[in-house]
């Protein structure tokens, strides 16, 4: 049975129909396992007409991010050249840490059409309906143990430029992890590691990303944030190949500068697509403790720096709720 990129190909390199019997033949299967084939580049998101006489055209292509459609497309020297794809998984967090110890695994992608048990910050369950963007990336970084903390900023940074290349809309950060679009969140960042005192294994970053999902659907099962996604922002879906495309090479150009010029042009960067930056915020602490003031600034250690009534406070964890 050919794979599922060597049939795509197959039918592109018709320009018109071509009879089941002759694809059997060139693909070197029987005329019931092409019609496998066909209805599962159907699943895969192909359209494929069939008319009786002529057989099957290739009509339009799919707009998921499965690894051979990323192999035509992605311009990376590491991250996304192996991609493990599932339809449905509990976590391809979980995936990735499992693969991470491995000696080829740096660059490795993890990506879900759904996930049962996706995770966010502090052990949250993060919603993952079909249509979004939820994939993992391992990484093995050469930078200092304790530069580990600025890996999400550099994959914030790479989810915001992606939405903004592939779709326009004016994607901004908030500080730790998040994206978000006119003051919703419509993406979110992981980071897990395993390191040494002087040496970091490995490190896997989980990103979210709400793309073609039914927004007040998520909203609904949450604790009262806001929730956007990029169809409800567009008014139509976006091409998720386009924008994992996007996201794995923008991720791969920050991880990069932040390798070879440290992260001082990354906090920069960071800072203009900020839309928290000069506001009031709250920020909410695992204790329950509230530290209300001007956030100035983000710390080399990625740390919020806040102005507050008794002084400049610097805050390393919590849920910040901005005022626009």
């Amino acid at each position: 049975m050919p794979q599922p990129e060597a049939f795509v190909s197959l039918l592109r390199s018709e320009p018109g129909y071509i009879s089941g019997q002759a694809l059997a033949k060139k693909a070197g299967i029987s005329r019931s396992a092409v019609w496998k084939q066909i209805r599962m580049l159907r699943r895969y998101g192909y359209t494929i007409e069939s008319r009786h006489g002529l057989g099957y055209r290739l009509a339009g292509q799919t707009d998921l991010p499965v690894p051979w459609e990323l192999a035509r497309v992605l311009r990376t020297s590491f991250i996304g050249k192996h991609v493990v794809y599932k339809e449905t998984t509990d976590s391809t967090q979980n995936i990735a840490i499992s693969l991470a110890d491995r000696s080829d695994s740096h660059g490795t992608v993890v990506i879900a059409e759904q996930q049962k048990s996706g995770r966010g910050r502090q052990k949250r369950k993060w919603l993952s309906p079909k249509g979004g963007i939820w994939l993992s990336v391992v990484l093995k970084p050469g930078i200092p143990t304790a530069k580990i903390t600025l890996l999400p900023f550099v994959a914030a940074l790479a989810v915001c430029d992606a939405i903004k290349n592939a779709t326009g809309l004016d994607a901004r950060l908030k500080w730790p992890n998040d994206v978000m679009i006119s003051g919703k969140k419509v993406a979110g960042i992981l980071l897990d590691i395993s390191a040494e005192a002087d040496q970091i294994n490995y490190a896997v970053i989980g990103i979210g990303i709400n793309a073609n999902v039914d927004s007040a659907a998520i909203s609904a099962r949450l604790d009262g944030t806001k929730i956007t996604s990029i169809s409800d922002e567009l008014g139509h879906s976006t091409s998720r190949l386009d924008l994992t495309r996007s996201l794995l090479e923008n991720l791969e150009h920050y991880y990069l500068e932040m390798e070879q010029q440290g992260v001082g042009t990354i906090l920069q960067k960071w800072k203009k697509r900020s839309d928290m930056l000069g506001r009031k915020v709250a920020v909410v602490q695992n204790n329950n403790k509230i530290i209300q003031g001007m956030a100035t600034d983000i710390n080399d250690d990625g740390s919020l720096l806040l102005k507050t009534d008794v002084g400049d406070v610097n805050v390393v964890s919590g849920d910040i709720h901005v005022r626009y």
